[in-house]
């Protein structure tokens, strides 16, 4: 298959890179989708922890949701709460806006919005987003019931729009390094194209990838500073061993 020919010069000499741009677009498109899928990997099967365990609630906890009502865009609760909905995650309802969000923590109601974990942090929902649907303990309940019965179409258009974000946030950073690369090519006065540079940074940035989903999954720093800095190195290696362009005539 073209696409694993197009991979297996990865593991070229740099100074094999430039025939990348002789790859067709589709391999291009194919590749950065396929490092969209890794990249999303924390974030869906985050999303579908929630899903198993908004089934949860509803089923076995939905009593145990506190009395409140939400006044002037404010949730004005009754008690504090913490549901308990497995060995390790829990459900928050609190009167502090300075309330802290663990990893434990699944969601967190403050008085003020909605914290809902996505792996390595949170997604703040305001209540003024949610006041056509939910006012007091018994909308919520019937929200987060509405929301279990079509549980997987809600999950399948998350991992869609997830995926679409992310195609689109990585083919810009891509042309952002590509413009990069091609600028230094230019200052070495090497031949240099943009669209080359697109095509090859497009494979070249798989290995940062794969270290960049690590420290996302591992929550170490270093690991996401390592993913630039090999592809700062990439680039740099790549720009050296571009073929020298013509001089300039003296004159």
């Amino acid at each position: 298959m073209q696409y694993i020919k197009e991979l297996k010069r990865l593991f070229k000499h740099p100074s094999k890179y430039p025939m990348f741009r002789i790859t067709k677009l589709r391999y291009i498109f194919l590749h950065i989708l396929l490092l969209s899928l890794i990249l999303i990997i924390p974030n869906s099967i985050q999303y579908i922890q929630i899903t198993q365990n908004l089934s949860t609630l509803v089923n076995d906890e939905v009593t145990e949701i506190p009395d409140f009502e939400i006044d002037q865009n404010k949730m004005i609760l009754s008690q504090d709460k913490s549901i308990k909905l497995n060995h390790h995650q829990t459900v928050e309802f609190t009167k502090s806006n300075d309330f802290e969000m663990k990893d434990h923590h699944l969601i967190v109601f403050k008085p003020n919005h909605i914290e809902i974990s996505n792996y390595s942090d949170y997604t703040e929902i305001s209540y003024g987003s949610l006041s056509s649907l939910v006012t007091d303990q018994d909308d919520l309940i019937k929200f987060i019931e509405t929301i279990n019965d079509s549980k997987y179409f809600y999950l399948s258009l998350i991992v869609v729009f997830l995926l679409f974000f992310q195609f689109l946030s990585l083919s810009i950073k891509i042309g952002i390094l590509a413009f990069a690369g091609h600028l230094l090519g230019m200052i070495l006065r090497r031949k240099s194209r943009f669209m080359t540079w697109f095509k090859m940074m497009t494979f070249v940035i798989t290995l940062p990838t794969l270290v960049l989903l690590l420290g996302m999954i591992t929550v170490i720093p270093l690991l996401i500073i390592a993913s630039w800095c090999i592809i700062i190195l990439s680039i740099v290696m790549i720009a050296m061993y571009l073929p020298k362009g013509k001089r300039l005539a003296k004159v």
